[in-house]
């Protein structure tokens, strides 16, 4: 399937997120971001405090709920996540760039992100999406490209980053991101998403508006991440262990 008719010029949807409560402004200098690309486009389109600062239950629930038609409940629970990387206890709020704590959430094997052994780890890294990408092969995102995808980075990080290590959290949460891109960025129903939705998104830290897309007109629920991700689980296959040999035990 063919995605130029997709391709609106800019001029016609304007520079204005369509559906938001602000247009797109990139991110100052005075401004924070963090290492989740949708997090951070949120924050450029005024759904989330432009400045990345002091963000709290209500304004993540009202921005997910608005900008991708994530259920309060699912929100809710994105949010009770996330102010759980902030470092001051007991906390009801989180910035942004708490969410770079490494080892928490953010992780080894990033699809678009380098490992913090190798230097900068929270912002975008073109070498290491151009890794991604290579694997994301076709126009559409399915639940096995994804899976591919994902276990390559994983595969490549195990091999070249000596100090590589991801928690349990850390992998849940890698899983997650994965069945984000098919659940909420593209289709629940069908688990698949236009690669250029998702190129977009990570490069520019923006919402797809440009290129065609538009949240869900499906209401998301948790139960949808969870599904996916159990799509993804079961579409990742490492290669398999060859089959017992008796004849030949290194032991005796």
């Amino acid at each position: 399937m063919k995605f130029t008719a997709l391709l609106f010029p800019v001029a016609v949807l304007g520079a204005a997120c369509p559906y938001g409560p602000g247009s797109f402004e990139p991110e100052k200098e005075t401004d924070t971001r963090g290492v989740c690309p949708m997090l951070n486009a949120l924050a450029n389109h005024g759904f989330l405090p432009r400045n990345g600062r002091n963000i709290n239950e209500n304004q993540t629930v009202t921005a997910l709920n608005t900008a991708l038609n994530l259920t309060p409940d699912f929100g809710r629970f994105l949010f009770t996540a996330a102010r759980l990387s902030n470092p001051k206890p007991n906390s009801t709020w989180f910035n942004l760039d708490h969410l770079d704590r490494h080892n928490l959430f953010e992780h080894d094997g990033s699809l678009s992100r380098q490992d913090a052994y190798f230097g900068q780890w929270s912002r975008f890294n073109e070498t290491v999406w151009n890794w991604t990408m290579d694997y994301w092969t076709g126009d559409i995102l399915d639940v096995q490209i994804i899976a591919n995808g994902r276990a390559q980075r994983s595969m490549r990080s195990n091999l070249t980053n000596p100090d590589f290590a991801i928690s349990e959290l850390g992998n849940a949460f890698s899983y997650g991101e994965n069945a984000a891109i098919l659940s909420i960025l593209g289709d629940k129903v069908t688990e698949t998403c236009p690669k250029i939705f998702a190129d977009y998104l990570f490069r520019n830290e923006r919402l797809p508006y440009a290129v065609g897309w538009q949240k869900s007109k499906i209401p998301i629920e948790m139960n949808d991440l969870r599904n996916t991700i159990h799509s993804i689980l079961n579409a990742t296959a490492f290669p398999p262990l060859p089959p017992p040999d008796n004849s030949f035990d290194v032991f005796n």
